[in-house]
């Protein structure tokens, strides 16, 4: 590609927007442009990196017998319906009456659409495993987006879905994915954790991520340095460190004015808030039960996890109670505690059993109660972690502390089973003839977020710094110095036999000074530059510039080519 006829404009400066430093050089190089916020166009530059990515992810799974297909992006309502998934989603996607006022989807993944294919196509279990995988462009309705395309509302994304004649190899080929996303991390130079993001009720890990740690991300996780233990903060099972044994003490009253907050009550007290109990008052809706009143207790130094909590009460949706609610049971809200209240559904985390002598609401304005014990004082209907782990908190696997920190989810991997199968009676004949269900994976790569990473990670004060796999172009092509007809000639032969070598160049063939040449070379990224001058084509020779290294080398003209190979071929792609 020239650059006099490449569709692009660099900018010298970000919009002020753009806090990400790669997104701002995405910008700033002309590879991406917002449309609306959250939705983004991609210019031939962002189009070009992206056909790198998809290059990789094919090869990928075609490598462990992939096909790719494609499926409607507007799916029959009653499809989602069928499968059970409808009921289940806390947020619902776009949906809408066509023009024979028909209830259809906008689909945000294809589950249904590849489980209603099988029903008629696969019939034996010789047909299985079958892996089929799609590389799209869903849309979400996102309340908020956020950092640039990390978080945009319309993101291409890989979906892979095997269909299995088992679990045990379903097991099996979702770790055989997992290692193929991985190598495509690798490759692009990006370090990613693996982390576990659901939990099936006996404990077995249902669905993982693969997590890029940034600061940028909305995902948050807990680790293990030392034994690589990771999972979402919503399923982490953190150890707690129990305070030493001490014999109850009977309950006293006492007058905590202005104390509605656990620091005041903490200070005017002088007592460190692990000495308390904090009183949460929700409502939960649990499907077929309708809204039911919960009283919560945390101890005072820690906070409630509502994932956590959503999961133990099997409910739908949880809120706060309304000042109204709270006084309906006999609670007063800031002063509130779970002794003497009846007809309500009280759920403590599993650390204040352990915890005596604790300071407590009194249920009424300006009191707390001392010495408050679970058991002797009050009873719960369930005791289970409720509450999110904390920088420091014991490893469940080898009692390091473990570390929490933001990331964004680059993959999932998730073993779905046989859940949606049999709702939708899809099904397969097994070698004795008996029908059974078919069991389903799914593997979703967000392939924009990829990008945006690699931009993140890969870049210094001048521009971007692509890994080769992943750049737009291999080489930045460029002359030097005003107009030569030489160093002219020469550059044209040189694009061209590069070009019939298979390698992708820009070649820079404006009319520009040389240093608006070589600041739109560091900012695009490429990763070698080739400048042909005067000086050198007086010695037959072309600079060289490695776009991660500050040396400049020469090399003879007609050794460029075998070298550019050897270059791109071997290219290290460090980890960041």
């Amino acid at each position: 590609m020239r650059m006099s006829q490449l569709f692009v404009q660099t900018l010298r400066e970000a919009p002020t927007e753009a806090s990400l430093s790669g997104y701002q050089f995405l910008l700033r190089g002309g590879f991406i442009r917002p449309l609306t916020t959250g939705n983004y166009s991609f210019l031939p530059l962002g189009a070009q990196t992206r056909r790198k990515i998809e290059t990789m992810v094919r090869q990928s799974m075609d490598a462990i017998g992939g096909q790719e297909a494609t499926f409607p992006m507007v799916q029959p309502l009653t499809l989602w319906q069928e499968s059970g998934r409808w009921d289940q989603l806390d947020t619902p996607p776009v949906h809408f009456r066509d023009r024979s006022q028909r209830e259809v989807v906008m689909a945000f993944s294809h589950k249904e659409a590849v489980l209603s294919m099988a029903c008629n196509i696969v019939q034996s279990y010789r047909q299985l495993p079958v892996l089929l995988y799609q590389i799209w462009r869903p849309f979400r309705d996102e309340g908020r987006t956020w950092g640039g395309l990390l978080g945009a509302q319309e993101t291409l994304v890989v979906d892979g879905y095997s269909l299995h004649a088992d679990q045990a190899n379903l097991e099996k080929f979702s770790r055989l994915v997992q290692e193929r996303f991985a190598g495509i991390f690798a490759g692009c130079g990006l370090a990613i954790v693996n982390v576990a993001a659901e939990m099936e009720e006996g404990g077995a890990v249902k669905a993982r991520s693969m997590v890029w740690p940034s600061k940028a991300g909305r995902e948050v996780l807990a680790r293990c340095r030392d034994c690589g233990y990771a999972a979402d903060q919503d399923i982490v099972r953190a150890g707690k460190t129990s305070p030493p044994p001490e014999p109850m003490r009977p309950m006293e009253d006492v007058e905590t004015p202005e104390c509605k907050s656990i620091p005041n009550l903490a200070r005017f007290l002088s007592i460190p808030e692990a000495r308390t109990a904090k009183a949460l008052f929700l409502v939960a809706y649990r499907e077929g039960q309708g809204d039911d009143f919960i009283f919560v207790v945390v101890r005072g130094d820690t906070d409630l996890n509502e994932a956590k909590l959503k999961r133990v009460l099997k409910a739908k949706t949880v809120g706060p109670a309304t000042e109204a609610e709270i006084r309906s049971v006999g609670a007063e809200p800031g002063y509130g505690s779970p002794v003497g209240l009846e007809g309500l559904t009280v759920v403590v985390d599993d650390l204040i059993p352990q915890s005596p002598n604790l300071v407590a609401g009194a249920n009424r304005p300006g009191y707390h109660t001392l010495n408050v014990n679970y058991g002797r004082d009050y009873q719960a209907a369930i005791v289970a972690d409720i509450t999110l782990v904390r920088d420091g908190d014991p490893c469940p696997e080898c009692g390091a502390a473990l570390e929490v920190e933001q990331g964004v989810q680059m993959a999932g991997i998730t073993e779905e089973g046989d859940g949606y199968s049999r709702a939708m009676n899809a099904t397969y004949l097994d070698q004795a003839g008996k029908t059974q269900p078919i069991v389903m994976g799914h593997y979703r790569l967000y392939a924009d977020r990829l990008l945006a990473a690699v931009a993140e990670t890969h870049h210094d004060a001048h521009g971007l710094v692509w890994p080769v796999p992943v750049a737009p172009y291999g080489v930045y092509l460029m002359t030097l110095g005003k107009y030569s007809e030489a160093a002219d000639a020469v550059a044209e032969r040189l694009y061209a036999d590069l070009g019939a070598a298979g390698v992708d160049v820009l070649y820079d063939d404006r009319d520009e000074r040389a240093g608006v040449k070589f600041n739109d070379a560091d900012l695009l990224g490429i990763p070698l530059r080739v400048v042909i001058g005067e000086r050198g084509l007086k010695t037959g020779q072309v600079e060289l510039k490695r776009r991660h290294q500050a040396e400049v080398e020469t090399i003879p003209t007609d050794g460029l080519v075998p070298y550019v190979k050897d270059f791109l071929n071997t290219w290290p792609g460090p980890v960041s």
